[in-house]
């Protein structure tokens, strides 16, 4: 009987040695940890599946953001040198030097505010006579190409600038737009065109991206004395 009982109690000893009860349990307490520990894990594997999701997608919106500004920029840009352009070009009318000196202001406005890009550089930009034509205020020939060089359209009526990187400026490139009418019945409207060369931050959706901004607005119609 007393041999009976001390091999149950080696056994009861052996067991628990083992984490296990008598009956072949785990005590709670590891069954706990055990439960933990798997739980643990699932949430790493989730988080290294929903992580570089989350990342791209903020990037993303990142990018986007970037890009929006460069082209609120172009859009301020255009709009500023079309003020100045509605005003300031139509007394020019025949003289080209004056005319080249009204344009050379235009361009001058327009790169005082090209001057606040940060991810993004200008290309350059062109002063037109709207075609009447046009369903979207297009010059004649059509718009510029999205490129380096602002190369097709705008045929004619047309000035084109480029971006100087020294100095910091729009430069005189070609064109000329000849008697701007701001004394007809039918008064000519102005274009200020600028394209930007946005650098994408990421790099995930390529290395750069065009941008362009533009306002149309009309000449002011000069005084009766000054359209003869």
């Amino acid at each position: 009987m007393i041999a009976d009982t001390v091999q149950v109690m080696q056994s009861r000893s052996v067991l628990q040695g083992r984490g296990r009860n008598l009956r072949g349990e785990y005590p709670r307490q590891f069954q706990f940890r055990a439960r933990r520990r798997s739980e643990s894990g699932a949430a790493l594997v989730e988080a290294a599946i929903i992580l570089p999701v989350l990342m791209l997608f903020l990037l993303g919106i990142m990018e986007f953001g970037l890009v929006y500004a460069s082209g609120a920029t172009a859009t301020g840009a255009s709009r500023s040198g079309a003020r100045l352009a509605a005003t300031s070009y139509a007394p020019a009318k025949t003289d080209s030097n004056s005319r080249r000196t009204a344009a050379n202001a235009i361009a001058d406005a327009v790169s005082a505010d090209s001057k606040a890009l940060t991810s993004a550089t200008p290309v350059g930009m062109v002063i037109y006579k709207v075609d009447s034509t046009s369903a979207d205020g297009a010059p004649s020939g059509g718009w510029p190409g999205n490129n380096a060089f602002l190369s097709g359209g705008c045929s004619s009526n047309c000035f084109r600038y480029l971006w100087s990187g020294s100095p910091a400026k729009m430069t005189y490139s070609s064109g000329d737009w000849a008697v701007p009418d701001a004394c007809g019945a039918t008064v000519d409207s102005i274009g200020v065109y600028v394209i930007i060369k946005h650098s994408y931050l990421t790099k995930l959706l390529g290395d750069s991206t065009y941008v362009t901004g533009r306002t149309i607005m009309r000449l002011e119609p000069l005084p009766t004395d000054q359209c003869s």
